[in-house]
């Protein structure tokens, strides 16, 4: 396939009656930088982004992917590009660098169809695989990027971002052989053990650990959190589910993989 040759696969339409698709005139690209500092409040001049960029990637092996509601607003938006990983396992991923749903919209299955799109423009690249990074202390959206999509949890990055508390998961999308489609989503949860937030568990279905629903805002907890967390990456394992066990405490699962 050319580049911006579009397949099926690129473009989703919704029940809400949003397309999902690849942005590509400067005013989307416009929009959606606007929207990216709006939903996370970056009012810095090193946390912009800017339609030029955007425009370059889509030009260079990139994805700008976009929700748009009939109107021509975008109401959701992700970008990426591609990257190498060299040595014995190498091979082309897609690094998806950001992900923003606009508020109204959020909890409505467009972050899912946000990353499904930007997969399927990952392809067109020769990716096998997409990877992003996440807030080890976000259980929800641990819990998205785990469980919803399928992803594995697979480094741990800490001060991830320059500077101390900006620790990150890796997570890796694998592109399945059988039909060119990122992993399947994980089990309901229904085996998650009740742990409480800071326990770890042991037992045969992998090692567990507790942390609060909602991201913890005691610094002393958050710190000890991460350090458990970084803890269980550096024995090797790999974060697998992220559940919900009651309204307050949400719980990790990680396994050998």
């Amino acid at each position: 396939m050319n580049p911006g040759q579009n397949s099926p696969a690129e473009r989703l339409t919704l029940s809400s009656g949003l397309i999902v698709r690849e942005l590509s005139n400067y005013g989307e690209l416009k929009q959606a930088c606007q929207l990216y500092r709006g939903v996370f409040g970056y009012t810095g001049e090193d946390e912009s982004l800017n339609p030029r960029m955007l425009n370059s990637l889509l030009s260079h092996s990139g994805s700008v992917v976009g929700a748009v509601d009939p109107s021509g607003t975008v109401l959701a938006f992700a970008y990426g590009w591609a990257a190498v990983e060299t040595g014995d396992d190498a091979h082309i991923y897609h690094f998806s660098q950001a992900a923003v749903v606009s508020s109204v919209l959020q909890g409505q299955g467009v972050g899912r169809a946000l990353k499904r799109v930007q997969a399927a423009m990952a392809q067109r690249s020769g990716a096998e695989r997409m990877r992003w990074t996440y807030d080890p202390l976000l259980a929800r959206n641990a819990h998205f990027n785990l469980d919803v999509l399928g992803a594995r949890g697979r480094w741990y990055s800490p001060d991830a971002q320059g500077l101390p508390g900006t620790d990150r998961i890796t997570v890796e999308w694998r592109f399945t052989d059988d039909d060119a489609a990122p992993d399947a989503p994980n089990a309901d949860g229904a085996s998650t053990p009740h742990v409480a937030v800071g326990e770890l568990h042991h037992n045969a279905a992998g090692t567990h650990l507790g942390l609060p629903a909602a991201k913890p805002v005691d610094p002393d907890l958050a710190a000890s959190l991460r350090q458990q967390i970084r803890g269980v990456f550096d024995q090797g394992l790999t974060a697998l589910s992220c559940f919900r066990t009651d309204p307050h405490t949400a719980v990790y699962t990680f396994i050998e993989d």
